[in-house]
């Protein structure tokens, strides 16, 4: 699982890493080889194999800043002129000094820190598709400042009262931005256990699942509650909650996942669409919008 404080270029810079290699492969040309050819050019640089290597794998950070070099990288390898210009509009349009850090975030850098939380807060707002399934809360894009503070509080014991204030602070202006993100499907499916739980003030509860009833009313958000486990049987989703994230463009899918201390992505397409199998599965199990909406009232009542 990749490290969640990894700046979200990260993501480019392994689907350019991986197109170059692709490129490099298919025109028979080995690491040694390029290493050799860039040598020869004018001017020339000296990069190995394992910094070659490196770059192919998405783990220079600074590749995203030296278009000349990727110039030369593509020059040596042969790419032609349309997979060229291609592969440097990419990594260009994720340059990180067009993403500066909100101040919200660089003040509370000491609370987001030890869960690698901000990769995640930056990685969203790129998104145009996001899923999540929750079986143990309500997800946090969907979440009343009130419920926020209690399950942030009741999660994170560990924490001072100002530092889950904090935390509750960044939740609510993650909402506002993304209010005005690129997102235009968000999908979220929870368990009804979950909502069904009391441990909890009344009234907070009401309200949040007034929220909930107002936002599945929203364009573009989509909200299903998967019935109780002893309806339905035990199912993947048990495992855990998980949140996957479609991007524009070529950039890969993004697994994000998150235990007690820490949380990070995972990109490989082996497991994105294992869990991308899992969600829809799970989906299609769920209540339908009109019925959640109906079951949510049903809640409501039974508080």
């Amino acid at each position: 699982m990749s490290p969640g404080n990894e700046a979200p270029s990260s993501l480019t810079l392994r689907e350019v890493g991986a197109r170059i290699e692709e490129l490099r492969e298919r025109h028979g040309f080995t690491l040694a080889k390029v290493s050799a050819l860039l040598l020869e050019q004018e001017p020339p640089r000296r990069l190995g194999p394992s910094q070659l290597s490196r770059i192919e794998h998405g783990q220079r950070k600074r590749f995203a800043q030296e278009a000349a070099l990727a110039q030369a990288i593509l020059d040596c390898i042969g790419a032609e002129p349309a997979e060229r210009d291609e592969i440097l509009a990419l990594l260009s349009s994720d340059s990180p000094s067009t993403r500066p850090r909100p101040a919200l975030w660089r003040r509370n850098a000491g609370v987001l820190g030890p869960m690698n939380f901000e990769g995640f807060l930056a990685l969203e707002q790129k998104a145009t598709l996001f899923r999540t399934y929750q079986p143990r809360i309500v997800p946090g894009r969907l979440q009343t400042r009130q419920y926020a503070l209690h399950v942030i509080g009741r999660m994170r014991p560990d924490l001072r009262p100002a530092d889950v204030k904090a935390l509750v602070d960044i939740r609510m202006d993650r909402q506002r931005r993304n209010a005005g993100s690129a997102l235009s499907d968000f999908q979220a499916l929870i368990d009804e256990d979950c909502l069904r739980r009391t441990l909890m003030d009344k009234a907070v509860l009401e309200e949040q699942m007034e929220r909930l009833v107002d936002e599945s009313e929203q364009p573009g958000c989509m909200i299903r509650i998967l019935p109780a486990v002893d309806a339905i049987g035990v199912h993947p989703g048990v495992a855990g909650g998980f949140v996957l994230m479609d991007f524009p463009g070529p950039a890969r899918s993004v697994v994000w996942l998150e235990n007690m201390v820490s949380s990070g992505y995972i990109d490989e397409e082996l497991y994105t669409d294992r869990y991308a199998a899992v969600f829809t599965d799970l989906w299609n199990q769920a209540l339908e919008p009109d019925e959640t909406r109906v079951r949510l009232k049903k809640i409501m009542k039974e508080l």
